[in-house]
């Protein structure tokens, strides 16, 4: 009898700072596998382990591929770099003959029972499943002491989920998955999403189990080591909300965080049901295999509650009481949403629309509104609440409580939410952390908009300091100013304020609470008045420069520009740094060939006017016209703000892509051939930059004593309307590939580098916040 050769199994760890001991013990646990045929691919997530791991493979006789990263990789990114590998192993490692190759998922710092795979394999003998998975023991840093004998029961899994089921609370961990190589090959790339909100596990097991089926082995196959850098760890998640009392009823945080969980479980349902529609479309999927249907309630326009009240009243009674929890919650969230949408096309949008209609009735005969009686005013006008009517940014919504141990510098940003981020609130951070970074405590502080995730929004700003240390990271701290009543504060807290609006709030709780620090650091961007017509916020922006402040400039072009305006603090003493982008990072990506149409991208942001948009889509249709270009010569997208699509000449469709997630931009602009990025003001944007550094020949347009074109001949630099700047987009069409000298663009003439100017920042806070210097700066 011959024996069935058995299936190669591609095993994708993430590598990130490990401990060598606990590496070493997961890396032996993986060559002493029953089943032999396997070959680890490991994503180098952190640029620097990859020798450690090559060494502990040779040594270990492990058959191993190491995939080395250009930059710090999170968690999800690496394992989808990883799975991308595995994909293109395949060929390279098997035959078509062989068995259908496999791969599983392993973390750097567990121990795998040896018959982890073999497990796996037998249990993916049954041809519906698509993936398995298994439970694991918890065990602490050692790997010895058992903390749990099962994380199933500690965190009180639902053991067979449905498809819907999972959007609930993901049941799969994925270091202990095996799946088809044909899972990877649907759920490929992952949906993109700015920092980190759901995990690869849970995307895995949607996709697995809306095409096939998603199975549990009733073992614990994994020793899952608990430490205190674990990407994510076991929680039990249902214990503190039944000890929750009173804080479990809702309010306005609990409607916000069911809101939050509800968009990502409605997100993934739709990026579950278009890539599979895709996959039947493309080939990779039969049509028979897909069985996305459970989705459905995610995926309506409007209702969906009902189906999200039935799985509570089952889920509770089948005893899961916290998924009850969850699903009354969605069941809210999608009631709201359609009640929501009701008011406003049967309330104020009807009011309006009737409004409007009547006003144009009236315009014609006899040219006034009828008067309404007096005693129907208050019905039929629906008089205003005046605090409706006043800038709510403007005025703290929240009491400081004076309890802190020591003085900090308090951040004052419009948003802490990852995607709501754009580069003028990524400056602000990047100085608080290099401020942490020195030794100062630094309290970052949302102004505008809830914080919708803090453990998110946290990880987000962390990553913005490479190698970070812990004792930087624990003096940095994000409080929500929109919905907490509180905040710690102390008397000698300096603020540091990022736009207009957040300079009035600070001037106003220096003046009505009493901290001893009289000024405050302002962070001048851009010159915000002329961001509105004349009027109140004109008005405020105009007021905020007469606060008593230490001024920060972005680059001395803003400074000089403010001194022309005759502001007198703007004097050639005041600190200027020059755009803070990392120019090697985007100069040091190697450039992907253009197959196919060449793409144009356009920073597209219609609600922002000082960013041209209109002005942006004239010039590309006088270009697009002029050259005699059609789809299949061009592909404009636009990135920025979402926008409808547009139709341009030639058949030419302009598509918007929305704002592109911090991480995947750079990988973007390296395959962009060309850039349209426009700003009326005397503030160097950073797209025309980072796109020239890129490789992309980019047209922007002059300000007065501003041109780009200085800093490198891949920026062209014309004057600001249609015609000229369609011009130069014809130039720049014809123009050779952008050069590796081209992309060196050197921003000295703008001012100090970013980490200079905090350097003389810091030295300044010093001596506002009356404490000793940090060591570093003695």
């Amino acid at each position: 009898m011959t024996q069935t050769k058995p299936p190669l199994i591609l095993i994708v760890m993430a590598v990130y700072r490990p401990q060598p001991a606990h590496l070493r013990a997961q890396l032996a646990s993986i060559a002493a596998q029953s089943h032999r045929a396997r070959h680890l691919v490991a994503v180098i997530a952190d640029m620097l382990s990859g020798d450690l791991v090559r060494d502990l493979a040779a040594e270990l006789d492990l058959p191993c591929t190491c995939l080395e990263s250009d930059t710090d990789l999170d968690a999800v990114r690496a394992v989808e770099a990883g799975l991308v590998q595995a994909l293109d192993l395949i060929p390279v490692l098997t035959a078509p003959s062989d068995p259908e190759p496999l791969i599983a998922l392993s973390d750097q710092d567990d121990i795998w029972q040896d018959d982890r795979l073999a497990r796996g394999v037998a249990a993916l003998s049954n041809k519906g499943l698509q993936l398995v998975h298994s439970d694991a023991r918890l065990v602490g840093p050692d790997g010895c002491a058992v903390w749990h004998a099962s994380m199933f029961r500690f965190e009180r899994r639902h053991r067979h989920p449905s498809l819907r089921g999972l959007l609930y609370r993901n049941n799969i961990t994925g270091m202990t998955l095996t799946m088809r190589a044909r899972v990877a090959r649907v759920a490929l790339p992952f949906p993109p999403q700015s920092g980190v909100h759901y995990y690869h596990d849970l995307w895995l097991g949607l996709i697995a189990a809306a095409t096939g089926g998603v199975g549990l082995i009733d073992a614990k196959l994994v020793d899952y080591r608990q430490h205190g850098t674990n990407a994510v760890g076991a929680v039990d998640r249902q214990k503190g909300w039944l000890r929750a009392g009173k804080r479990a009823l809702p309010d306005g945080m609990w409607i916000r965080h069911e809101a939050a969980a509800y968009a990502l479980a409605r997100y993934l349902a739709h990026s579950a049901r278009n890539r599979i529609s895709d996959a039947v479309g493309d080939g990779r999927l039969p049509a028979g295999d897909a069985h996305p249907d459970p989705l459905r309630p995610y995926l309506r326009r409007t209702c969906g509650m009902g189906q999200h009240v039935r799985d509570s009243a089952k889920l509770a009674f089948t005893g899961h009481l916290a998924l009850a929890r969850i699903a009354a919650g969605f069941a809210v969230v999608a009631l709201g949403r359609t009640l929501w949408t009701l008011r406003e096309a049967l309330g104020p949008g009807l009011d309006k629309a009737i409004s409007a209609f009547d006003t144009r009735l009236y315009s014609m005969s006899p040219g006034l509104f009828p008067k309404p009686a007096r005693d129907a005013i208050e019905q039929t006008l629906k008089p205003l609440d005046h605090d409706t009517l006043i800038d709510l940014r403007k005025i703290s919504r929240w009491q400081p409580l004076f309890d802190a141990p020591a003085p900090a510098l308090t951040v004052l940003v419009p948003t802490l939410n990852p995607t709501e981020i754009f580069a003028g609130i990524v400056t602000a951070l990047d100085i608080g952390l290099g401020l942490a970074a020195r030794g100062f405590r630094v309290r970052f502080v949302a102004t505008d908009l809830p914080v919708s995730s803090v453990a998110v929004s946290r990880s987000f700003v962390l990553k913005r300091l490479p190698g970070i240390t812990p004792e930087a990271a624990a003096r940095i701290s994000l409080h929500c100013g929109v919905q907490g009543r509180t905040l710690s504060a102390h008397r000698d807290d300096v603020f540091l304020s990022t736009a207009w609006w957040s300079a009035h709030l600070a001037d106003t709780l220096i003046r009505e609470h009493g901290y001893t620090q009289e000024r405050f650091v302002y962070i001048l961007q851009d010159f915000e008045p002329n961001f509105y017509a004349w009027g109140p916020e004109y008005a405020d922006a105009m007021a905020s420069y007469g606060f008593d402040f230490e001024p920060v400039f972005n680059t001395t072009l803003l400074r000089d520009y403010f001194a022309r305006q005759g502001f007198g603090f703007a004097t050639p003493d005041r600190l200027a740094f020059h755009p803070a982008i990392d120019i090697a990072r985007y100069a040091a990506g190697v450039r992907r060939e253009t197959i196919g149409p060449r793409r144009l991208v356009l920073y597209g942001r219609p609600e922002v006017a000082r960013n041209m948009y209109t002005t942006g889509i004239e010039a590309l249709s006088l270009f697009i016209t002029a050259e005699g270009l059609g789809a299949q010569d061009i592909t404009p997208v636009s990135i920025g703000l979402h926008h409808d699509p547009v139709r341009l000449p030639g058949g030419v469709l302009l598509e918007s892509l929305g704002k592109l997630p911090w991480e995947a931009y750079p990988g973007y602009l390296l395959g962009t051939d060309l850039g349209l990025s426009l700003m009326y003001s005397p503030h160097p944007s950073h797209p025309p930059i980072e796109m020239a550094a890129s490789g992309v020949r980019v047209v922007t347009n002059h300000f007065p004593q501003k041109d780009l074109s200085l800093l490198s001949p891949a920026i062209l630099s014309a004057k600001p309307t249609a015609r000229a700047l369609a011009a130069a987009l014809s130039q720049a069409w014809h123009s050779d590939p952008v050069t590796a000298a081209e992309r060196a663009i050197d921003l000295t003439s703008m001012g100090l580098p970013l980490e200079e100017m905090v350097d003389r920042l810091a030295e300044r806070l010093t001596r506002l916040m009356r404490t000793e210097a940090p060591d570093n700066l003695r």
